[in-house]
């Protein structure tokens, strides 16, 4: 009881995200792209907050980044600003499914904790040829500025920008193997871990950077000077299919038998296309190639050695 009650208090009480997805769902679906929505909303709700500063003498671009940022801050789980504005506004040809609650027929029929029957999984969308959770984008957009506060703290401390992203990356991990990840849902998603990555590039490139979002007009005010893209900061590395999660004992025994129903469909010309275009198109990021090294060495687990779709179907 003390445990339901504690993990109730963290997800209502901290900052919260939608829990779980299913991306093998949606390798039946073609979807249309839905950056434009997600730039649109993204801009609008820059110039939004800027416009309700008040006090534009505030001279700390970082300062200005994080008032920005609260618009897009989680508060509940699947009550994230971005989600919700593309539930609201996405056609049954741009995201699948059009409701949370398909449980049943995802590959968490059989639900490894009490939540996923309760909170419902977070549905897919295409982003560039990319498809992933909308889960991602409250990664990308709230845990990416707790990344972006880390990194900016460590910088403080006269940390070499390597070392501060590295300590970014290692707060991310303990969060994601806490109540975000092992403890809820027994799965470590290393492709959450890849958004919270990218929404520290993103939250970087508001004041950084050759061409940053953000400048001083001459009157001194904060102006959005050039308009964000979710295109620069997707990849295959959002879609849990092609960068799997490592899940505990329990979970994989649950999810196992639901994920081999999609063998067959794997040799199919979309899923092998699509498959195929990640892996020609995807870059692994600074995050990926750290997380793969922690993998090597063992001290993070790595699902490809035991739970890889090719030895679930093929081996």
């Amino acid at each position: 009881m003390r445990r339901i009650i504690f993990i109730f208090f963290y997800l209502f009480v901290s900052q919260g995200h939608a829990l779980e997805t299913d991306n093998y769902l949606v390798w039946k679906q073609e979807l249309d792209d839905s950056s434009k929505y997600i730039n649109r909303y993204f801009s609008e709700n820059i110039q939004e907050a800027l416009s309700e500063i008040s006090d534009h003498r505030e001279k700390d671009c970082y300062a200005i980044t994080k008032k920005i940022a609260k618009r897009f801050s989680s508060r509940l789980v699947h009550d994230n600003p971005v989600e919700n504005y593309l539930f609201s506004i996405l056609s049954e040809d741009e995201i699948f499914p059009r409701d949370l609650n398909y449980v049943d027929r995802s590959i968490y029929r059989e639900p490894y904790r009490f939540y996923i029957p309760w909170f419902g999984l977070a549905p897919s969308i295409q982003v560039n040829g990319y498809y992933f959770g909308t889960d991602k984008l409250s990664h990308f957009a709230s845990t990416g500025m707790q990344y972006y506060q880390v990194y900016y703290r460590e910088l403080q401390k006269n940390h070499t920008p390597e070392e501060a992203l590295k300590k970014s990356i290692q707060w991310g991990i303990l969060d994601e193997r806490g109540i975000h990840g092992y403890l809820a849902s027994g799965i470590l998603s290393y492709a959450d871990l890849e958004s919270n990555y990218q929404g520290l590039k993103f939250y970087k490139n508001f004041c950084h950077g050759d061409r940053p979002y953000l400048a001083r007009s001459s009157e001194g005010r904060w102006e959005l000077r050039r308009k964000p893209s979710i295109r620069d900061y997707v990849s295959g590395y959002w879609d849990e299919t092609f960068e799997i999660s490592y899940r505990l004992s329990g979970n994989w025994k649950k999810v196992a038998p639901a994920i081999k129903n999609y063998c067959q469909l794997s040799n199919s010309e979309r899923v092998s296309n699509r498959l195929s275009y990640y892996r020609r198109t995807s870059i692994p990021s600074p995050s990926v190639r750290y997380l793969n090294s922690l993998k090597k060495s063992g001290k993070l687990p790595d699902p490809s050695l035991t739970q890889s779709f090719e030895q679930l179907c093929f081996k």
